[in-house]
């Protein structure tokens, strides 16, 4: 039996797929263990192709990436990571022959999962209603992000997932990466707990109180110390917590002059206010108030004796 391309050698054996006999230049022994010609072997490759590209296309995540410096790629990934320093993103193009590059986290202002490449997102409800904490995200370059958190927030995490509030947004999950955020501003519940590092032991308990009793005056750091009747130093170290919430600060950096300032949000106002009553409930004794006098008890009538 002769080859069907190579009259004068010899077959060595028959593609499985066309029947034809073929010598051992014409054969190839694919993946599945049969012989296959070169013509269809490349036939093969590209329907193996097409079809493991419609069964996967649903596992490929359409990104709208920010950067820093101002500009953005659109592309997809198959896997995202906000814990790695990194992640893989093949560029978006209409030819499809964009190269995967790699992209690091620190030059990203966020990475979006968007919904289309063209902007426009499927009209209908949202699919998910976020459960954790309200944000706004203010960047450095100006742009502002409202929604909520994936999870409850947590200022630790290098970078953090917010859902927009706003349901007909193209990103439906931005990955915010927290060296690019300039400031943000928390709901209601999670300010209120972040607030609660300010009475966590006994002396920042004493003086958010007296900050509550006092909140437009100037003092020095020693003359708080005495009228909380605690350490100096260990009043200064404490104070660090108020300067972080803006409630307290100094007249100057190397001053120990403080000045006590009212906080202009009234979330902050709102749960000092209710901290400082349970810190009074608990370290201060309330007045008494005079009870009114009562009028002399009749004298009750002995009952009977019957004699023995």
């Amino acid at each position: 039996m002769r080859c069907y391309l190579h009259t004068g050698r010899e077959a060595t054996g028959y593609c499985v797929s066309c029947g034809n006999f073929w010598c051992d230049e014409c054969l190839a022994l694919c993946e599945d263990d049969k012989n296959y010609c070169n013509a269809c072997r490349v036939k093969l490759s590209k329907r193996t192709a097409s079809e493991i590209g419609e069964r996967d296309s649903h596992l490929v995540a359409k990104l709208l990436v920010k950067f820093k410096n101002g500009k953005s790629v659109l592309g997809t990934s198959y896997k995202i990571d906000p814990t790695k320093s990194s992640l893989k993103l093949t560029p978006y193009s209409k030819t499809g022959n964009a190269e995967e590059r790699e992209i690091a986290f620190a030059d990203v202002k966020y990475v979006a999962l968007i919904e289309s490449f063209t902007g426009e997102k499927t009209a209908g409800a949202r699919e998910y209603q976020p459960k954790g904490s309200e944000v706004v995200v203010f960047f450095q370059d100006g742009e502002v992000v409202r929604g909520f958190t994936l999870k409850a927030y947590n200022d630790k995490d290098p970078r953090f997932s917010v859902i927009p509030d706003d349901p007909h947004d193209n990103r439906f999950s931005i990955i915010v990466e927290r060296s690019a955020v300039a400031r943000m501003e928390l709901g209601r519940i999670p300010k209120t707990q972040e607030l609660r590092v300010l009475v966590d032991n006994s002396v920042r308990r004493l003086i958010l109180h007296y900050y509550y009793l006092h909140p437009d005056i100037a003092i020095t750091i020693d003359e708080l110390a005495a009228r909380i009747e605690r350490n100096t130093p260990v009043v200064e170290r404490e104070l660090e917590e108020f300067y972080r919430e803006g409630i307290i600060r100094k007249l100057s950096p190397d001053s120990r002059q403080l000045k006590f300032s009212p906080s202009r949000d009234p979330i902050v106002r709102q749960a000092i206010a209710a901290m400082a009553k349970d810190v009074e409930m608990l370290y201060f004794r309330k007045k008494m108030a005079p009870q009114e006098p009562q009028a002399p008890a009749k004298p009750s009538k002995s009952a009977p004796q019957w004699p023995l």
